[in-house]
């Protein structure tokens, strides 16, 4: 037959502790034996016991409630549910037959309790040995607790001299701090903490247990267990279904009290205790309890702006609840703290909920940004590593860990070291993990204290609580109301994103559900769902999905139009901020929707969807949660920056169901999705067309020229046509920071100038929308209070979120040479080395300024320069390089310096073979601190220098360089070749004039100089080009005299963007 886990005695147990159970008999008393938890839990918990032999042969089992029934009658009543356990039939009648029945006219009479004690005498005389145990259960409501016990201390308790008497008292240790004082305080007066086992069954839990385990026997654990690896901790609970039918009993407690004040603390506490002095053995239950004791003690009273409380929809509706205005919470998210050293600043998070999208229990520790990673993996995304020990279901402990990715790519990826409890221990075995209950009752029959609350602990958890629940109640605080079968309000997972990073690309291996890779991510298959009838004349033209600025700014443009737009988003509280904008902005016809079901039932058929979310993973879910509901013919349109072949995927994965997919690229930024933004889309034709009229009067317009819209092609087009885009303004707005720097520190013009000459150049063949912003930016002066403007304040290290980069990979992939876009986005990337620049100025040298006399032929030739680039740059973009021919000029070299030029080519030559070296040295580097390889640079000189085909003699001094300094963090800044270098640089600068002012392509040479160049600088113009982000997308940016990010009201168009952390998520700012 099939049984639950043997315990042998000598697994964690003395053999004193196991002498009770060979030299004693027991009594155990039921109390509320009728009841769901004696039925459910209780007496299937015994059985267990029973079955593998740990209770004691002489037992017997009273059951004691108020009904009037036989023994037969309560064995009849418990057959049912023992028979669903793993065990026997014949192993249940056995035990069936140890089970008796008592009744009582209350659960504090007296007499009844005096009929069962000489009941259990008589029974204890019948016993082989002089010793007896007596073992009372309290299954009952915790306002007959006090009626109860002085029932028991009156007549049932054991002679000392015969054997132990033991209370099991389950929870809730009453509704605040008062009545469990008053609770405490009637089982104090007859008890001692001895007698009393105050059961928490998480307590009893795998995965809690396994907390003193995993903590105090591994080295590395303790190591990482503080505020300076632990980004966040996060304990979660939630339940698929409601009250269903107990509403009236769940509405006088609430889910703090039903599981944050004593389950989800009570394991906080051993999660975050200090070492207790010791863990197994007498005086064990102490020590465990007293550390808990000092961690509560440490975690101040809860307020309610670190709360978020939600009540599920139709919650008032059960039956049993009587106050339908109620105001019970079944969601509560709440944020504590630790006051100790060990988690001081540690942002602690405690979930709950009612009626949400799974069942689950777990513990979640993210740890904190791998350091330099955003550096070392040159700008991709290092998940954070998270530790999970999920306590049910399927009780599981598992690392994420960043592996490398497969094939040949090196990025880091997510997986896990997971150790699931059932696959691991049982999954070849007719045994099982034994429940929480069952271990728990065998504590206490063993005399073990560590896993039972003590009075101490439950008063000051109330003390953290009592504050927080009477302000819910006295000041009637409304819970949010949420949708049944989610996850709960869309303000708990926007509030906790501020401290926790989620990794949406991961996902837990398990069951046949494969992790996602970049980019690759395949949306469950979805069935249509029922949605409520709307009406059609309150239907709408087309949907948007997704209301941060930019989205709610094209729902307005479209509504501006005269076309009518449902509007839908995760949080509801940004539906209503665009309902009410588009009343403030003239009655515009837009509709609020308040889940995806009443978003789609809003759209007139075919159904037409914009969607604006982050790309990745949010895209396919938003695809998935609007798909359930919609129909053939429909159309998705995804309006983000995507990297093209998902589009593809999506499309393919809609084709099944008959849903149209397109990829459409918006430029313009938020004040372009508001007023007229250049629109890329690409898609079937057929779906084009549903949507041509709405783009086309939204779309920018021009005169002569009309709307900037139209069909590029199939599924992926738009977004690669906006990839080139960004691509080709990643390098528009570097040549205009690099005009800047020659006006700024060759020339010495200030800002005033700067601004007036870039006015008149907008007037001229370099007018466009980046040249204009340009002056604005030199002419803002700072908010901050400082003197002067803010462009000189802004730090010079600019960020980016991948187009620039997919661009120059796509360049790469199709054999297109795209320099001044990569040069571009290289010398984002060199922005980023701020420290090292700051250093490197200090022994590289800068060219001198031009004299005053200079100026005006210098900035004639930069006009005619930056307009000969940027025709280069767009003939990039566009593959149209021989436009740029067409504007180049050239001159011929004079025989009389001929021979200085022979000269100046050498010294050129040398500086540029040594910048190479320096790239593809620190390239290893980066590599071999990724994989752990500890490559020696010294060596890899020394092997290059004979036989190989870069063999040189200037290898000699690069192996000395990096033998005399191993950590050289770049081969410029070694004494030695800084030297070389600044003797050749003015040579080298000839060379690169001459070649540029006759015609003559150099890229080597020239993206050498500018390597250079750009590293010996200790500041560099990216501070006009962050400013020039913060000015179109509101991006912030960082200062140099102040900490924290920055945004600036450039003009009065612009508008608050709220927090200013939040906008940079996503951001790359490589740091050394």
């Amino acid at each position: 037959m099939p049984s639950v886990v043997k315990v042998s005695p000598v697994d964690r147990t003395t053999s004193e502790e196991m002498k009770w159970l060979s030299t004693s008999g027991l009594t155990i008393v039921v109390v509320g034996a009728s009841g769901d938890l004696a039925k459910k839990k209780t007496y299937p918990s015994l059985l267990a016991l029973y079955d593998d032999n740990l209770l004691p042969k002489d037992t017997v089992i009273y059951g004691y409630a108020r009904s009037n029934m036989s023994d037969e009658d309560l064995r009849a009543r418990l057959r049912p549910y023992l028979e669903e356990t793993k065990h026997s039939n014949a192993v249940v009648e056995d035990f069936l037959q140890l089970c008796r029945y008592q009744a009582g006219k209350s659960y504090g009479d007296q007499d009844a309790f005096g009929e069962l004690a000489i009941l259990a005498q008589k029974d204890e005389e019948g016993h082989s040995h002089g010793t007896s145990n007596r073992l009372f259960y309290f299954a009952i409501p915790p306002n007959v607790f006090a009626d109860t016990g002085i029932a028991i201390k009156n007549t049932c308790m054991q002679d000392p001299a015969v054997g132990w008497t033991r209370l099991i008292v389950e929870k809730p240790f009453g509704r605040d701090l008062e009545s469990f004082e008053v609770l405490n305080k009637t089982l104090a007066e007859n008890f001692t903490e001895d007698h009393i086992y105050r059961i928490d069954h998480y307590l009893g839990k795998e995965m809690v247990q396994n907390l003193t385990v995993l903590r105090f026997s591994n080295t590395w654990f303790e190591r990482v267990w503080n505020a300076n690896d632990i980004q966040c901790v996060i304990l979660t609970f939630k339940e698929p279904f409601g009250t269903e039918g107990r509403g009236g009993y769940f509405d006088q407690y609430g889910i703090i009290r039903d599981i944050l004040q004593n389950h989800l603390l009570q394991v906080l506490t051993l999660l975050t205790m200090e070492t207790p002095s010791i863990l197994e053995g007498p005086g064990a239950g102490k020590a465990i309890r007293d550390a808990k004791v000092a961690v509560l003690n440490a975690i101040p009273p809860i307020e309610l702006d670190d709360c978020i409380l939600g009540q599920y929809e139709g919650y008032a509706d059960d039956p049993t609840i009587e106050n339908k205005d109620t105001n019970c919470p079944t969601f509560a998210l709440i944020k504590l703290k630790i006051n100790t050293p060990r988690w001081h600043g540690v942002p602690i998070f405690l979930k709950a909920g009612k009626a949400l999208d799974e069942k689950k229990a777990e513990m979640r520790i993210q740890f904190k940004d791998a350091p330099a990673a955003s550096f070392l993996f040159a700008g991709q995304d290092c998940p954070r590593n998270e530790l999970v020990m999920r306590l049910q279901p399927n009780e599981a402990v598992y690392l994420k860990t960043n592996v490398k990715s497969p094939g040949f790519a090196a990025r880091p990826i997510q997986s896990e070291l997971e150790v699931n409890y059932d696959t691991r221990f049982f999954s070849h075995q007719s045994e099982s993990n034994p429940d929480a209950y069952t271990r728990l009752i065998f504590d206490v029959l063993r005399g073990r204290h560590a896993a039972f609350v003590r009075d101490d602990e439950l008063r000051r958890a109330w003390e953290i609580f009592t504050p927080l629940l009477k302000r819910i109640e006295n000041e009637n605080v409304r819970p949010i109301t949420y949708t049944q079968g989610g996850r709960g309000p869309d303000e708990a997972d926007e509030y906790v994103s501020n401290y926790y990073k989620r990794n949406e690309d991961y996902v837990f291996y398990e069951e046949g559900v494969s992790r996602k890779t970049e980019g690759e991510t395949a949306p469950p298959t979805v069935e249509v769902q029922k949605m409520t009838a709307v009406p059609e004349e309150e239907r709408c033209d087309i949907g948007l999905w997704g209301l941060a600025v930019m989205g709610q700014n094209f729902a307005l443009n479209m509504a501006s139009h005269g076309f009518s737009v449902c509007v839908g988003n995760r949080s509801s509280p940004k539906v209503a901020t665009t309902v009410e904008r588009a009343k403030k902005e003239g009655n515009l016809p837009i509709t609020g929707s308040k889940d995806a079901a009443d978003f789609v039932a809003h759209l007139s058929k075919p159904r037409k969807i914009v969607i604006l979310v982050q790309a990745g993973k949010p895209v396919d879910d938003t695809i998935s949660n609007l798909a359930a509901y919609m129909e053939p013919g429909d159309l998705i349109i995804d309006g983000g920056n995507e990297w093209f072949p998902n589009s593809i995927k999506r499309a393919k994965y809609l084709e099944p169901k008959g849903i149209h997919f397109m990829g459409m690229g918006i430029s313009g930024g938020e004040e372009g999705a508001r007023n007229g933004p250049s629109l890329m889309p690409g898609g079937p034709q057929a779906a084009y067309t549903m949507v041509e009229d709405i783009f086309t009067k939204c779309a920018a317009q021009v005169e002569g020229i009309g709307a900037c819209v139209g069909y590029l092609g199939p599924v992926g087009s738009g977004n690669y046509v906006k990839m080139v885009h960004n691509g080709i303004e990643y390098g528009d707005m570097q040549l205009i920071a690099e005009v800047y720097d020659v006006l700024k520190n060759i020339l010495g013009m200030n800002n005033a100038e700067m601004a007036d000459l870039f006015e008149e150049w907008n007037k001229t063949e370099l007018a466009s929308y980046l040249i204009e912003i340009t002056y604005k930016v030199l002419r803002k002066k700072d908010d901050q209070g400082k003197e002067g403007e803010v462009v000189d304040y802004v730090l010079d290290k600019t960020g980016m979120k991948g187009t620039g980069r997919w661009t120059i990979q796509e360049a790469a992939e199709r054999s297109v040479a795209a320099p001044t876009m990569a040069a571009a986005l290289d010398a984002r990337m060199l922005s980023g080395r701020k420290e090292e620049r700051v250093e490197a100025e200090k022994v590289l040298m800068a060219p001198q300024q031009a004299v005053a006399g200079d100026k005006q032929t210098i900035i004639d030739n930069l006009r005619t320069a930056l307009n000969a680039s940027k025709v280069c740059s767009y003939g990039e973009g566009q593959t149209l390089v021989s436009t740029a021919e067409k504007v180049l000029f050239g001159k011929q070299i004079d025989d009389t310096t001929k021979q200085q030029v022979i000269g100046d080519l050498r010294a050129a030559l040398y500086a540029s073979k040594v910048c190479s070296y320096a790239q593809g040295l620190s390239l290893i580097e980066a590599a071999s601190t990724e994989f752990k390889w500890d490559v020696d640079l010294s060596e890899c000189a020394r092997l290059w220098m004979g036989g190989c085909i870069i063999r040189a003699d200037l290898l000699t001094n690069i192996k000395s360089a990096f033998k005399e300094n191993p950590s050289l963090p770049n081969l410029l800044v070694n004494k030695f070749f800084a030297e070389q270098l600044n003797q050749r640089s003015t040579a080298w600068r000839r060379i690169v004039a001459l070649c540029v002012t006759s015609g003559i392509a150099c890229p080597s040479l020239c993206s050498s100089l500018t390597y250079f160049d750009t590293y010996r600088r200790g500041r560099l113009p990216a501070n006009l080009t962050q400013a020039q982000r913060d000015f179109f997308g509101g991006h912030t940016y960082e200062r140099t005299d102040m900490e924290g990010r920055f945004h600036t009201a450039w003009t009065d168009a612009h508008m608050d963007i709220g927090d200013a952390n939040q906008r940079v998520e996503g951001e790359k700012l490589q740091t050394a």
